[in-house]
């Protein structure tokens, strides 16, 4: 398992405001421009704010679930570690999942049908010009997606929770460990962007110009 050092204390919160409705795209990403594309090559706002609610639930539900199954355990036990499925990656039906039925392999099932929403997120075809969005497991190692540098290491989000869960110690650091990573992925504060936004700010409008955007 690939780990990174987690800095709860002093991490700046991720922007609320990306998680209120009403959201159109800012400038920052380019604003909204179709580029004259249509369909499936252009996100719009809607979906956009759909797509980043339902990873915030994710995320959330899975804190609040290891959290709760850290208690019902009695702590970071062999049961709890299995349950949440650490150390299970290349256990699944393919070589690139976590065992079956575990949170992390869920988490991952949940990012692999949320980034297959964005265009060219799901990573798939020959002529895929971003690799994909790299929140899932299966695109995380082929996205140029930049904001998977730094301390996110090209990791999916599976992965950035499986290693919060694996270098937390103590409840409190466990807390803090998996809020780092709901910033890793969600945040837009200024030039600090998320797995998520920076997906937006590199390959659509405002980036590469592979997709367009249009507020809904």
């Amino acid at each position: 398992m690939r780990k990174h050092r987690f800095t709860p204390d002093g991490v700046v919160a991720m922007e609320e405001r990306a998680l209120l409705s009403g959201f159109r795209f800012p400038a920052m990403w380019g604003g909204a421009n179709t580029l004259g594309l249509r369909g499936a090559f252009v996100l719009t706002s809607r979906t956009y704010e759909k797509i980043q609610a339902d990873i915030n639930t994710a995320i959330v539900n899975f804190t609040r679930n290891t959290l709760t199954l850290y208690d019902r355990q009695g702590g970071f036990t062999d049961a709890f570690y299995a349950k949440v499925g650490v150390g299970t990656y290349g256990e699944g039906t393919r070589d690139y999942l976590y065992a079956r039925g575990t949170a992390l392999a869920n988490v991952d099932a949940r990012m692999t049908a949320l980034e297959s929403r964005l265009p060219f997120g799901g990573g798939r075809g020959a002529r895929n010009p971003t690799g994909g969005s790299g929140l899932s497991n299966l695109t995380a190692l082929s996205s140029l997606n930049p904001g998977l540098g730094g301390s996110v290491g090209n990791l999916s989000v599976a992965e950035l929770l499986e290693n919060a869960v694996g270098v937390s110690s103590t409840r409190e650091e466990l807390a803090g460990n998996l809020a780092v990573v709901r910033s890793q992925v969600l945040s837009w504060n200024g030039s600090e962007l998320g797995v998520l936004p920076s997906y937006i700010a590199a390959f659509g409008p405002g980036g590469d110009r592979d997709f367009g955007t249009r507020n809904t």
